[in-house]
């Protein structure tokens, strides 16, 4: 697996539906979306009058809501049809030749890196320092190019504090490199985001998901915050019309709950430290984590990581993210798994203990 989330190709294998499958190897909201935007998308869906018009391609509902939420002019808002699609638009305006890269990463970075011939440059993170990003070191390393920077980090759920980002932005522009700040799952620690200097900060290129946050990967949907020259590039680069009407009415509707968002990041909180404790009592290292998710590393003695993630998926009906594919982690040793609620949570430990033991 590239990615989690492939409930498709695992639900076909198995012969069942995906809703049958308890998928802890995607990252998501385990709210969903919040009541009032699941009534906008079904109210909008419903609507024959809206399904006869082409989206706003400005997304101006949606950049607005933005806008306020972040403090930055809508101007330096990109709508994209989710954040890994940004990637790309973003590398390419930057005419870079090589890109400064943390390892382990998002696979997605090599891909885009590959596809605009941009020489990747790995910078490895240790596993004795729980995969966190050494500030100092980093900055030094930087060169002429592109920077990414992904905080909090995936698969460890890493993050730096802003102040160590805003020092990593800085090196950067010192040296004439253009960041790239993947902020997908930020909205689990809001106050180490800088995403919103970017609006006002030419060479910090900052993108963001809204559907893992709102629990609604289908409708697809990420963001780019940049300077509005910057931004004005980057959607030129992007489908005339990036996302659908209904997703725009939905998530700008989700944007305004503020509710919604302070109890998830607490459930998070709260599910997360509950998870970790039973992994690690099950002899599992759980590796320190900001996000929604932990990886976790298997001692010797133990199932490989390949192994492990088909025991569950053939017996249990989950599904796990195996690390195998992550450049930079030992091959076999590392599964990613995705925080879900209290209930969910519990039938992991459960299946883990059972399969562990089952060696």
């Amino acid at each position: 697996m590239n990615h989690g989330g492939d409930v498709w190709k695992a639900a076909a294998a198995l012969g069942i539906a995906p809703e049958d499958l308890l998928d802890f190897s995607a990252n998501i909201n385990p709210r969903g979306l919040p009541p009032r935007a699941l009534d906008r998308l079904r109210s909008s869906a419903s609507n024959p009058r809206t399904l006869s018009f082409y989206p706003d391609p400005s997304a101006s509902v949606l950049r607005k809501a933005l806008s306020l939420r972040l403090d930055v002019p809508p101007e330096a808002i990109v709508i994209g049809p989710g954040a890994e699609a940004l990637l790309n638009p973003a590398l390419r305006i930057t005419n870079a030749s090589r890109a400064l890269v943390p390892i382990p990463a998002f696979s997605e970075y090599r891909r885009v890196c590959e596809q605009l011939q941009v020489q990747f440059v790995p910078f490895p993170l240790s596993r004795a320092a729980d995969f966190q990003v050494p500030v100092d070191d980093f900055c030094a390393a930087i060169q002429p190019g592109a920077v990414f920077l992904n905080s909090p980090h995936n698969p460890s759920g890493a993050a730096l504090c802003s102040s160590g980002v805003r020092r990593i932005l800085d090196a950067a522009g010192t040296a004439r490199a253009t960041m790239i700040l993947d902020e997908a799952f930020i909205d689990y620690v809001p106050s180490a985001s800088v995403s919103s200097e970017a609006a006002s900060r030419p060479g910090v290129i900052a993108i963001r998901s809204l559907t893992k946050f709102y629990g609604c990967p289908a409708l697809r949907v990420g963001y780019a915050v940049a300077h509005p020259d910057t931004a004005r590039r980057i959607a030129r680069l992007l489908p005339a019309w990036p996302v659908t009407q209904f997703a725009i009415e939905a998530l700008a509707e989700a944007l305004g709950d503020a509710e919604y968002a302070a109890a998830s990041i607490l459930e998070n909180q709260a599910a997360r430290q509950q998870l970790a404790e039973g992994l690690t009592a099950l002899g599992l290292v759980s590796f320190p984590s900001a996000a929604n998710f932990l990886l976790l590393e298997l001692q010797p003695g133990m199932l490989s990581s390949s192994n492990l993630c088909v025991s569950l998926v053939r017996h249990h009906r989950i599904l796990a993210r195996d690390c195998e594919s992550y450049e930079g982690l030992t091959r076999g040793r590392y599964v990613r798994v995705a925080v879900r609620n209290e209930a969910d949570n519990r039938l992991l430990i459960r299946a883990l203990e059972q399969e562990l033991n089952r060696r």
